[in-house]
């Protein structure tokens, strides 16, 4: 058995849906995972803001484009009239389940509620138009078996023992649909996996079924070695190592969830991305290669870099457990690490706890803290002499490198500079460390 992902993009019409139909009607068996219809869990948060701030005008606007957009997807796929109906009828259910929110208080859990019903919506949509066509399908809730532990990991146990058998209760069915992103948590209330969570789903099930194989659906073709927003001469990788790949997803490879990696790892099962537009891309393989050969490059913006001083480092132990308990009592994970005699150097993405963060590290020494900053995450095999941190510091020396971190890894290495100079960055190494054609800078 295979798992298949589809996300919002492959999803965004009635003709994009065909397309992935025509994409799933082969003869294998298969479960095919869907994210919400393009734009939808955005407007589901907007929703969820707007309620939020007592704009009930602008909540209620938005529930409407929410109906409407599904409402034309069924109107233009479904033929059959009882069939139509039943999805309409779904549809209304769920729009008033929603509308319910509009003039309370939202809690935690009631955004968790309303976020989940896009993935809903979509699978319900896409499973009665295959009914509607002919086609025998199962739909299994990912709310009946997809639970994350206290930790926030998959429940691989309890997993197996509610997929299996929901499954085995379609033994002559060969074509399995569920929902990404959504989950429950090891109390059973409604989570999610986080934004770009329906990789993760795809993965998580493959793992739990020792699946042969993953296929995660987007709108391009694989992966690129350089960011294509920012330089015009990227080049396509058609293969690359697990450790690679989560590399580049982790920092700024936006086509891939950076945890969905792991649970492929773990049982060595191969990931393929493919192009729900041009099906026919061999696309890119993620696998045991070890990517001897690959140059790439990838980045992430809305970086803050925190930089606590003090003599005390000095030849002192427990130092730097006492500045990262700061971060574990704020929930905040930490990207990026450097640290000297006597200063350590860390980036966060998350600022939601950077003023109670940089008040509790004073007490430790100085700190400084810069905002607007970016990780550039170089990844390839640096034992190549043609593939040097010379290379890339002389290829960067119009701009200032804020801080770099090697060594950890021998096919990784990542640099913070301002991010008014990432774009040149990204040329200047697409030139200097990739050897593509030179792009503009300015």
């Amino acid at each position: 058995m295979k798992v298949l992902k589809f996300g919002g993009t492959s999803l965004g019409s009635s003709e994009r849906i065909r397309n992935v139909v025509n994409i799933i009607s082969d003869n294998e068996i298969k479960i095919v995972v869907f994210s919400a219809i393009e734009s939808i869990t955005n407007l589901l948060s907007d929703f969820i803001k707007q309620s939020k701030n007592e704009n009930w005008i602008i909540s209620e606007q938005l529930l409407e484009i929410i109906k409407e957009k599904h409402s034309t997807l069924i109107t233009e796929l479904i033929s059959s009239a009882n069939l139509k109906e039943i999805a309409l009828k779904k549809l209304n259910k769920t729009i008033l389940f929603i509308s319910k929110y509009n003039y309370k208080r939202v809690k935690i859990k009631d955004e968790k509620m309303i976020l989940s019903q896009g993935e809903i919506l979509s699978s319900m949509i896409i499973y009665i138009y295959l009914l509607d066509i002919g086609m025998d399908a199962a739909l299994l809730p990912s709310l009946d078996f997809l639970r994350i532990n206290k930790s926030k990991e998959p429940d691989y146990s309890f997993i197996k023992a509610k997929l299996i058998p929901q499954i085995e209760k379609h033994r002559d069915c060969k074509l399995f649909l569920t929902q990404g992103f959504i989950c429950r948590d090891y109390k059973n209330n409604i989570d999610h996996l986080g934004r770009g969570g329906s990789d993760y789903t795809a993965t998580i099930i493959a793992n739990a079924l020792n699946s042969n194989s993953v296929e995660i659906w987007t709108d391009i073709d694989g992966l690129r070695n350089n960011d294509p927003r920012f330089v015009h001469t990227t080049k396509h990788i058609s293969t690359l190592s697990y450790d690679d790949a989560s590399e580049l997803a982790y920092f700024g490879a936006k086509i891939l969830h950076p945890a969905s990696i792991t649970p492929a790892q773990q049982k060595g099962i191969p990931i393929r991305i493919k192009n729900t537009f041009n099906p026919e891309h061999i696309g890119t393989l993620i696998s045991m290669n070890n990517g001897k050969d690959l140059k790439a490059i990838a980045s992430k913006d809305q970086i803050t870099t925190i930089k606590v001083k003090s003599a005390r480092m000095m030849q002192a132990y427990g130092f730097l457990r006492r500045i990262f308990e700061v971060f574990d009592t704020y929930h905040t994970s930490v990207d990026m690490l450097t640290s000297s005699e006597i200063s350590v150097a860390m980036t966060i993405e998350d600022t939601s706890s950077l003023n109670e963060i940089v008040r509790d590290l004073s007490v430790l020494g100085d700190i400084q803290v810069e905002k607007n900053q970016s990780i550039i995450c170089i990844v390839g095999n640096f034992s190549d002499q043609n593939f040097s941190i010379q290379n890339i510091v002389e290829g960067l020396n119009s701009i200032a490198i804020n801080m770099i971190s090697f060594g950890a890894s021998k096919n990784n290495m990542t640099l913070v500079i301002d991010s008014i100079n990432k774009s040149k960055a990204l040329n200047l190494l697409n030139t200097y460390i990739l050897n593509n054609e030179p792009c503009l800078t300015n």
